[in-house]
């Protein structure tokens, strides 16, 4: 094997391992299983959906600034820089959770931080790899995977958690972050410099605008949802919100680089309500091989209105599996699968042309949506709780079947409309 053959391979699974770290960052709490008895776990678990948030304009904002910038390796020091804050994030823990309080630091505090942190990764190595084919799919993997491994992790203080769950414990391992800290670093430093992309140095406006009215339009419905959940009218003008809102973000971005936002905000509502327990722990590798099947086969074969109908069957899913109620393991083993390969063909059918719009439809997915709210009708606000893991045990009702479907047939609507208003442009090859 050639050495450019194995650097290639390693710089490769080093941009796997980053990504990975910075989406579960996002999706997972801090701490939780180490410091349960402390006075600060109530405030963490409210906020991490704000947290999460956070992390994906910071990630769309990052992106926009590194690609005005122009050079790869200054994305790369960015995302390295940002890892290490992570690293020493996650060390500052160690100190004050051995007898499950904390003396100094606020455990609220440090999950925003790593999350921010996170949203720096995501958003500086898309603009890292993005000119080199073979990483940015691996980039894209990693985000993707990451982002459902987390959400399909249990809670760690559930003592059946099978699979990555255990591994996880929620939070991410040291030696994890250390090893993608280490990776990057020698990558950062031996990587050359590269001429800067263009001459254009404005920083992309288009991008930021449509991640504020995505973003917040989703959270604020989320909130409003978790809170009047049982009300009809409130599911109306949430769906109707949440069709509108990833509308306006397609519009404003150009050429056709919003199919992925109207692709991955239908997804983010209908994904959300997959029953996914109880499962087996072999679900946890094949869910992830799905996804890359799904992206592969989309990148290969482009057809984004087979990408928002397979969205459309994953609502009626939903719906089916709420109705008939069948084996709670069947559910979930399918549910799972049909979770990874739907988001894979997605991502894969609709990538943008710029990185920052890549950005904007990949971060979609950190943002709580109303499916998150509709999860768990007995909850009453939007936190990581239980209700984030979704379990045939709890009855839900018909009514977040028929919203996840409604969304899904709005923006595949939106979908064929935006594919007949504006040009196609050259496909992102894999």
């Amino acid at each position: 094997m050639q050495p450019s053959t194995v650097r290639c391979a390693a710089e490769a699974v080093t941009v796997f391992v980053a990504t990975s770290v910075a989406a579960l960052a996002i999706m997972l709490p801090i701490s939780f299983s180490s410091l349960a008895a402390s006075l600060h776990v109530d405030l963490l678990v409210f906020n991490v959906p704000r947290a999460m948030t956070g992390a994906a304009f910071i990630a769309v904002i990052t992106a926009a600034i590194t690609v005005a910038i122009g050079s790869a390796r200054t994305a790369r020091w960015t995302a390295l820089v940002a890892l290490v804050g992570i690293l020493v994030n996650h060390l500052a823990l160690i100190p004050d959770s051995a007898d499950g309080h904390l003396d100094v630091l606020s455990l609220p505090t440090l999950n925003f931080i790593d999350a921010l942190l996170a949203g720096v990764v995501i958003g500086a190595l898309a603009i890292a790899v993005w000119n080199e084919p073979p990483l940015r799919t691996v980039y894209l993997f990693g985000t993707l995977g990451g982002t459902i491994l987390g959400d399909l992790t249990q809670s760690p203080t559930d003592p059946n958690s099978d699979g990555f769950s255990g591994t996880l414990g929620g939070t991410l391992p040291l030696w994890f972050i250390a090893a993608s800290v280490l990776a990057l670093a020698y990558f950062a430093l031996t990587t050359a410099s590269t001429p800067r992309w263009s001459t254009e140095t404005a920083i992309p406006l288009a991008p930021v605008f449509a991640a504020v009215v995505a973003y917040t339009a989703t959270i604020i419905t989320a909130l409003a949802v978790a809170s009047h959940k049982t009300s009809a009218p409130y599911l109306i003008i949430a769906s109707i919100a949440a069709i509108a809102t990833a509308v306006a973000a397609a519009l404003i971005l150009p050429g056709r680089d919003g199919l992925l936002v109207l692709l991955m905000s239908s997804f983010s509502v209908a994904g959300s309500l997959v029953i996914t327990l109880p499962r087996s722990g072999w679900v946890d590798l094949a869910t992830l091989a799905a996804t890359a099947a799904g992206l592969l086969l989309g990148m290969r074969t482009p057809r984004p209105l087979v990408a928002a109908v397979s969205v459309l069957a994953l609502a009626c899913l939903v719906l089916a599996a709420d109705v008939f109620a069948p084996p709670a393991t069947l559910t979930a083993t399918f549910g799972c699968l049909a979770l990874g390969s739907v988001a894979g063909y997605c991502l894969g059918t609709s990538v943008p042309q710029s990185p920052p719009s890549a950005t904007v439809g990949l971060a979609i997915l950190f943002v709580p949506s109303i499916g998150v709210a509709l999860s768990d009708s007995n909850f009453g606000h939007l936190a990581y709780s239980s209700s984030w893991y979704r379990t045939a045990d709890v009855d839900r009702g018909v009514g977040p079947g028929v919203v996840a479907i409604v969304v899904a047939l709005g923006c595949a609507i939106a979908v064929l409309a935006l594919m007949r208003r504006r040009e196609a442009t050259p496909t992102v090859s894999p």
